[in-house]
């Protein structure tokens, strides 16, 4: 029921609103003149926007174009720029290697001028230290300088001085200066002249002219006279003129050699104090040899014609007349003699006992210094060994604080190692050769006091039995 009432009243509101809605013609035609106003208007919209359009295409255009333009330009700048910087880094790479270069050239250069300025100072002539030492100084200060790199001003200045010396050395040249004289060591003012290799000078007090030389440790150099130098020729050549020089052709090495050498004293002295002892020792030993010389000499025992001729007195029962010929005989044979006498009325064997007893007496006094010159002989080696250990300890000392480049400073050192072991050898030596010398005498003349002795009791025995004949 309710549902039809529904019904019902459904069919009735849409009769009421088809009765009050338009017909669809009027709807037709409402809708048709909307759409043409709407055409109408759209159109001429379009119209105007396509003006509009017309009018705005044109500068766009032109701006486009003109956008297009500077997007060219800029693309022609940035490859121009971009080939810049490329031709710019090879540039720049090319700049660096021709800087590199020019270092090194600059540092080779520095080291050539380095190197020239210290030839120069190693090989100065004596006394031109006091000329260009200053100037030399300066510009090997100037070329160690490493603060703003190697320094091709202070190169090219060195190379100047280097030439204007190379000229000035070929043509010669003088100057004032100081040089100590090698007989009086004294310091005096004059002129020096530099030819070559050769220096000379004259002293402005008078004197003759030498040649210079340099000294180790020494300030000044050491001028050495030349009395063979005409005093007129010397006189043209340091006055510039057209002269006569004498040259040494060892280039100073023969004044050297002879300054090296020196005297005995100044040889023993290199060798310090050892060598002193050395030299003590070696004195003390001269004196032993000449005492023990003297020695042997005296207690030197008799031939053995003149024994035998003593000893067929005794054989023969003479006793007178062997006491009478026994003061005709050398000390060491009278004394065994003497004692052979005086105790000829004992046996044989307390005979024997009592010229053996002189025979050791005299042993004693025949070998005395002898062991000490064995000793001498074989410390004084050893003392040359200790001047040696010393020398090298001393030498370590001065290699530890002057380095190995000072060889002047060395020499003492390895002076004293050599001089010190020379001395010990030449003490040693020769004492051991007057000690074999001297052993061999004294053995000689034992031997032969033995035999007599032993002769001696053949011969009393001989007249204790009634024989005469001589002892064999």
């Amino acid at each position: 029921m309710t549902s039809l009432l529904r019904s019902v009243l459904a069919v009735l509101l849409l009769a009421s609103v088809a009765r009050s809605a338009p017909s669809l013609d009027d709807s037709m035609r409402t809708a048709a003149d909307k759409y043409r106003d709407r055409a109408e208007q759209a159109a001429a919209e379009l119209n105007r926007t396509r003006a509009r359009i017309a009018d705005e295409k044109a500068p766009l255009l032109q701006q486009v174009r003109a956008a297009e333009d500077r997007i060219i330009a800029a693309e022609s700048a940035t490859t121009r720029i971009e080939t810049q910087r490329e031709n710019a880094g090879s540039t720049r790479q090319k700049l660096l290697q021709e800087l590199d270069a020019a270092r090194k050239a600059t540092t080779y250069v520095v080291t050539l001028a380095h190197d020239g300025l210290q030839a120069v100072a190693d090989g100065m002539a004596p006394g031109e230290d006091q000329l260009i030492g200053e100037r030399l100084q300066t510009l090997r200060a100037r070329l160690d300088d490493s603060s703003a790199g190697p320094n091709g001003r202070a190169a090219l200045d060195a190379a100047e001085f280097l030439l204007a010396r190379t000229e000035q050395s070929l043509g010669g040249c003088r100057a004032s200066g100081l040089a100590m004289l090698a007989d009086t060591n004294q310091v005096v003012e004059g002129t020096f002249a530099f030819a070559g290799p050769e220096t000379y000078f004259l002293p402005a007090a008078g004197g003759a002219p030498g040649t210079v030389r340099p000294h180790a440790g020494a300030r000044y150099p050491i001028t050495y006279a030349l009395p063979g130098w005409k005093p007129d020729d010397a006189r043209a050549y340091f006055s510039g003129q057209p002269g006569t020089i004498l040259a040494d052709a060892s280039s100073g090495k023969a004044l050297r050699l002879t300054e090296t050498r020196g005297g005995l004293w100044q040889h023993i002295r290199k060798g310090g104090v050892v060598a002193f002892a050395i030299v003590l020792v070696g004195l003390v030993t001269a004196l032993m040899i000449i005492h023990k010389v003297r020695d042997l000499r005296d207690m030197t025992p008799d031939s053995p014609e003149t024994a035998g001729r003593f000893l067929e007195l005794v054989a023969a029962g003479d006793l007178a007349g062997a006491e009478k010929a026994l003061p005709a005989l050398k000390r060491t044979t009278r004394e065994l003699f003497a004692v052979g006498l005086r105790n000829i009325q004992f046996p044989a064997s307390m005979l024997e006992e009592r010229l053996q007893a002189v025979l050791l007496e005299q042993r004693l006094h025949y070998e005395r210094r002898l062991p000490l010159l064995a000793v001498i002989a074989t410390a004084a080696p050893l003392m040359g060994l200790l001047g040696t250990v010393v020398g090298m300890v001393k030498t370590f000392a001065l290699i530890t604080v002057f380095g190995t480049g000072n060889a002047g400073r060395l020499s003492g050192g390895i002076s004293e190692v050599l001089v010190s072991t020379e001395l010990g050898l030449t003490v040693a030596i020769p004492t051991l050769v007057v000690h074999g010398f001297l052993a061999q005498r004294v053995h000689r003349n034992l031997s032969r006091l033995e035999r007599y002795a032993l002769q001696f009791t053949t011969a009393a025995q001989a007249r204790a039995a009634g024989t005469a004949r001589p002892p064999a």
